[in-house]
């Protein structure tokens, strides 16, 4: 038995332990580079995930080759490329501007399932999609920066939000038309996101991953690889299986567009923290919360 709104619950509590392990990954305090750390974590959950299903007796799914090729290129085509892409955008336009585009990933994912997934969204959660999204658009772009556009950076930050969109499609075709556990998914998902990387690590990046300096750099803080590794599992273990989760049980458009919300939450985190939190902030918020309140009905 699901219970009511399941996947709509699962796609928050995604977003919300996103933007706890983006805070954890703020205190390590490394300075390696993004894409090694993209290689080890995604290393560190391959083997979570693999533990937590030989503790639980997940027996594998009983899938057709195409849908074993459709679930692994979700992971390479969404985590791979597109998170590639992610961290390529922020390190040229910054964090600001990559979400500004990366915005356009859920009405993307609803356009993409109408097409090929024959999904209709009611009128009532494209306004949702709608306000959700102008909400987090009004908070993330409130200290934008007036500068001459970085095109490379623009094109890496829609890139990225077009691979989110396809890689949460693929998904979520093979989760609407097989039995597969969304703890399976995750891992198919992640173990080709990985495989993928670390095969073509040695010939972009040779060296890197056998560099002492590289490996230090991550525990320069104090319990720095404890909190990594803490990260890693809420972050990388719990957010992917839960985005898994919410593909199974919702929409690929209302579970992108609920798991957009993260930036919210490491909004509300903040001032948590001690950080202030502008109006502008605060009416970001309550518009993105009655965009959300919108799927719930």
């Amino acid at each position: 038995m699901t219970l009511p709104f399941a996947g709509e619950v699962a796609a928050l509590a995604a977003a919300f332990i996103w933007s706890v392990a983006t805070f954890l990954y703020t205190r390590t305090g490394n300075r390696a580079p993004a894409v090694f750390l993209n290689l080890v974590k995604g290393a560190i959950a391959v083997a979570m995930l693999m533990a937590t299903i030989l503790a639980l007796g997940d027996s594998a799914p009983d899938l057709t080759a195409s849908q074993w090729l459709w679930l692994a290129g979700s992971g390479v085509v969404g985590i791979s490329i597109g998170d590639s892409a992610y961290f390529s955008a922020i390190k040229r336009i910054g964090p600001s501007q990559t979400l500004l585009i990366e915005s356009l990933a859920p009405p993307l994912t609803g356009v993409l399932g109408m097409f090929f997934l024959g999904e209709a969204i009611g009128l009532t959660a494209w306004l949702g999609i709608f306000l959700t999204m102008s909400g987090i658009l009004w908070v993330v772009t409130e200290h934008q920066p007036r500068s001459r556009p970085n095109l490379p950076g623009l094109a890496f930050a829609a890139l990225a939000a077009l691979c989110q969109a396809l890689g949460m499609i693929l998904s979520r075709q093979v989760m609407v038309t097989s039995e597969v556990t969304p703890l399976w998914a995750a891992l198919v998902r992640l173990g080709a996101a990985s495989l993928v990387l670390w095969a073509v690590m040695p010939v972009i990046r040779p060296g890197l991953v056998l560099s002492r300096e590289t490996w230090r750099a991550v525990g320069t803080a104090r319990h720095g690889w404890a909190l990594f590794t803490l990260a890693v599992f809420l972050g990388t273990f719990l957010g992917i299986w839960l985005q898994q989760a919410s593909l199974k049980l919702t929409s690929a458009a209302v579970a992108q567009t609920l798991i957009s919300v993260s930036p919210l939450f490491a909004l509300g985190l903040a001032r948590l923290g001690g950080h202030p939190v502008s109006r502008r902030s605060v009416v970001g918020a309550l518009v993105t919360l009655c965009g959300v309140a919108l799927f719930f009905r």
